[in-house]
């Protein structure tokens, strides 16, 4: 902590000794700087403090680790002027760091205790997610040396072993990445729906002019955490525990509804060109799924031809039978929907394609791309009971074919409907359950907006008094993945008492919720995690009647 003037840094480290803290007193920012490393918890700092040069600390920041976002407690004061000196300062702050929290003094020993208590936790989430991140790396190394050592071996089999041999290690190396990829995705998704909620809110109040210039700050994380959740996404794809909303899905219909979002996604340069076959059947597929899986090829094809070329998407049915489903493509044997993706470009060598499905595989630039895109769709045909093949020669472009089981239901929408607007509730009783309190609160913003009265509880424990008692509750919003008994047990318990109470299911990640026909009973829905809250509202305006 740095307070350069009286006995401040003193007695404040007086106090946060006594709360069992290691407390280092710094007389400025340099020294501030010199201290910073991956055992740092926590920067306290008073106004005076940023009065000094803010370059040594910018630069020691700077050369933090990804995962490293170090939290700041400013404490300040009140000043008379056109902008408050705890404006003054808090911009100072914001031009430094963005993960900060600012306290007006004089402020009780309670406050600046809990302060330091909450910067404490969320720096120790960045030391967890760190701790994961290594245990993920020593993992796949562990998992490529067997890999490498496995394929050794088998050199000297036959070649028919080799290729059985080959086909199991390659599921076995999804299964254990996809394993570890779910439980970094549950955690990862409630700290994104509390960035992006929270960044809502603010928006909405820079909007009615409570505070001022810092729209450009929060514009960029909310950037930042978007992409991050649909990097999630992507690996959630590829492990195949993505949560799909799979249905009667016209392929013929979606393919043509997306030819104006491919001729913008291509150059000027490529052709574009959308064949749908006469007699294709519906798939049960997750329409949103199927549409990035289309684009994500379509975006290959196109970096394939840079000279330009023919991009061609192109549907038809075919139908294996017992041997060729097993053998050749290992699906169950019928009739299958064919998505062709073809190009024109340069082509792969055998070399190239025997891995392009691994994850994190690409022959892009750094950073041009994450090498997720076919593993996404490769995870998702798997995952729709489906299939994804790929063919490519040097200098003779490829062909990337997915296959979808076909059925005779009618089909649904080509794209899923967009979400309804805003409708104010008239003070229905909402329960919440939910064990993260940032993603508690927003929702409890969302509902205190909508003019809904909102009951919180952090578990099922907590929800069960509530369900038993003769409250009216209209609606009950539960995460899946609670401590101790899980959100689709506490629904079945939920229903003993109130057989027809609406339950929305939240998650960012669940292993039993990846099909939600299977997982949702009646008058239940879901959204995943991180969520806009638009969307919350209007799919908790559509489970509760407000006629």
């Amino acid at each position: 902590m740095s307070a350069p003037y009286g006995r401040d840094a003193e007695s404040v480290a007086e106090l946060l000794r006594a709360e069992g803290y290691n407390v280092t007193i710094c007389r400025g920012l340099p020294a501030i700087a010199d201290s910073i490393d991956d055992d740092l918890g926590v920067i306290l700092l008073t106004e005076e403090a940023l009065a000094s040069d803010l370059s040594p600390l910018k630069a020691a920041l700077a050369a933090q680790p990804s995962w490293s976002d170090v939290p700041f407690v400013l404490l300040t004061a009140q000043r008379s002027g056109r902008v408050s000196g705890v404006e003054a300062s808090r911009l100072k702050l914001f031009d430094l760091a963005t993960n900060n929290l600012v306290l007006e003094r004089p402020l009780g020993r309670a406050s600046l205790i809990s302060a330091v208590a909450s910067a404490m936790r969320l720096r120790q989430k960045q030391f967890e997610m760190r701790d994961r991140m290594a245990d993920l790396d020593r993992l796949n190394r562990t998992l490529e040396d067997k890999v490498a050592d496995r394929t050794a071996a088998l050199e000297a089999e036959m070649a028919n072993r080799a290729l059985a041999e080959d086909a199991l290690r390659q599921s076995q190396k999804m299964e254990a990445v996809g394993q570890l990829t779910g439980g970094i995705a549950h955690d990862f998704n409630n700290m994104l729906t509390g960035v992006i909620g929270g960044l809502d809110i603010v928006r909405r109040r820079l909007d009615s002019g409570r505070l001022e210039d810092v729209g450009r700050f929060m514009d960029g994380a909310t950037a930042s955490a978007q992409r991050a959740a649909a990097l999630t996404q992507r690996l959630l794809a590829f492990s195949r525990r993505q949560s799909l909303d799979p249905r009667p899905l016209d392929v013929n219909a979606l393919a043509v509804s997306l030819e104006e979002l491919l001729r913008r996604t291509v150059r000027e340069n490529i052709a574009l060109d959308i064949r749908t076959g006469a007699d294709v059947k519906s798939v049960v597929a997750d329409a949103n799924q199927l549409e990035s899986a289309i684009l994500n090829l379509a975006i290959n094809a196109r970096d394939a031809m840079p000279d330009g070329g023919r991009l061609t998407v192109e549907t038809s049915v075919v139908a294996f039978d017992a041997d060729e489903a097993a053998a050749d493509f290992g699906v169950k044997p019928g009739r299958y929907v064919l998505i062709a993706v073809s190009d024109t470009g340069v082509g792969m060598a055998p070399e190239l394609l025997e891995k392009v499905f691994e994850p994190f595989f690409t022959t892009k630039p750094i950073g041009e791309g994450t090498g997720l895109g076919l593993s996404m769709v490769y995870g998702f045909a798997r995952q729709s009971g489906g299939v994804v093949r790929i063919e490519s020669r040097p200098g003779a472009g490829t062909v990337v074919n997915l296959y979808l089981p076909a059925t005779d239901d009618d089909e649904g929408e080509a794209r899923p409907a967009d979400a309804k607007a805003r409708r104010a509730g008239a003070g229905q009783t909402v329960l919440v359950v939910e064990d993260d309190a940032s993603v508690r609160m927003l929702v409890r913003e969302v509902l205190a907006d909508l003019a809904y009265t909102v009951i919180e509880a952090g578990d099922a424990d907590a929800a069960i008094p509530v369900l038993a008692s003769d409250q009216p509750v209209q609606l009950m919003v539960s995460d899946v993945g609670l401590p101790g008994m899980d959100g689709r047990r506490l629904a079945e318990l939920a229903r003993t008492h109130r057989p027809s109470l609406p339950i929305l299911f939240v998650t960012g990640y669940a292993e039993n919720a990846t099909v939600r026909a299977d997982f949702l009973g009646d008058n239940m829905s879901m959204i995943t995690k991180p969520f806009s809250l638009e969307v919350l509202a209007a799919k908790i305006n559509e489970m509760i009647d407000l006629s």
